[in-house]
């Protein structure tokens, strides 16, 4: 957007974005309507302020005309509705970026395209999964713990791990659906590490799903109906195996689901017959 443009719509909404901002309790009363209309009861339940405090600001939201009431229940208007939800998604960007700055800092980001990072609010509850000195597979022994009953599987990965190998030759003997879109490399890692037999079964059953990525992946993760797992390389472009971002959220689960369906789209199906010839080549 033209940055002439930015600013005439900076001015023109800085006052009212103040105006939801600024008040502790205007934006409480804000966020509880927006939820559904309620009583004052209602809303002085969920607010948790003085009774004094509570009235003067629905009065003022009401003069302002943000709010209205109707019978004996308040509700936003359609204009402060929309302001509200954007409020809302800002303050969720906002402490998705913070709660997980141990790995947004120093980690490319760039695997990521444009309009799941304009909407990193999905991600709102999830949890940053880190090794440590006493506990050095967290991240790995997690990641096993939450993929357990998963009933269908998606992954992008530039690498390859012998034990995810393991984990997923499991759930292709249970006939659980894996769609996988990997790099050259891992596909060799795949043909070289997994049972060939199960591969192939498992292909003309279509139950597993392999798709070639021709470029450079710079983002690993899992998504199943689970749960979300992503990893990101760090600056000096070396994948973290240390930190995982990890949630069994419902937004932030579909938020994997538009990833993984935006890596779909720009990668190539392989058939057996090109797994096959990577296996002779190996």
């Amino acid at each position: 957007m033209d940055g002439e443009i930015l600013t005439d719509v900076y001015e023109y909404l800085y006052d009212d974005i103040q105006f939801i901002l600024k008040s502790t309790v205007r934006f409480r009363i804000i966020a509880s309507l927006l939820e559904s209309p309620k009583t004052f009861d209602e809303i002085r339940g969920e607010v948790n302020v003085s009774l004094p405090a509570l009235y003067s600001n629905i009065r003022l939201l009401i003069d302002e005309g943000s709010v209205r009431l109707r019978g004996e229940r308040y509700s936003l208007t359609p204009e402060m509705k929309l302001m509200g939800l954007s409020a809302m998604k800002l303050i969720d960007s906002v402490r998705v970026i913070n709660g997980l700055e141990d790995i947004w800092l120093d980690h490319d980001i760039s695997g990521i395209p444009r309009d799941l990072l304009e909407d990193i609010d999905w991600l709102i509850n999830s949890e940053l999964i880190m090794a440590s000195p006493s506990d050095i597979y967290r991240p790995h022994n997690t990641y096993r713990e939450l993929i357990r009953g998963s009933s269908e599987i998606y992954g992008v990965s530039p690498i390859s791990h012998r034990d995810l190998i393991d984990i997923y030759e499991g759930f292709l003997e249970e006939g659980v659906p894996i769609e996988l879109v990997l790099s050259d490399g891992v596909i060799r890692e795949m043909v070289l590490n997994a049972s060939f037999s199960l591969l192939k079964t498992a292909i003309k059953n279509r139950n597993l799903k392999v798709r070639r990525f021709a470029g450079d992946l710079k983002v690993a993760f899992t998504v199943t109906d689970k749960f979300l797992s992503l990893g990101l390389f760090d600056r000096n472009g070396f994948y973290d195996q240390n930190r995982d971002i990890m949630s069994t959220d419902r937004r932030a689960i579909e938020w994997g689901h538009r990833l993984y369906e935006h890596y779909r789209e720009r990668s190539e199906k392989l058939g057996l017959r090109n797994i096959t010839g990577i296996m002779l080549s190996i």
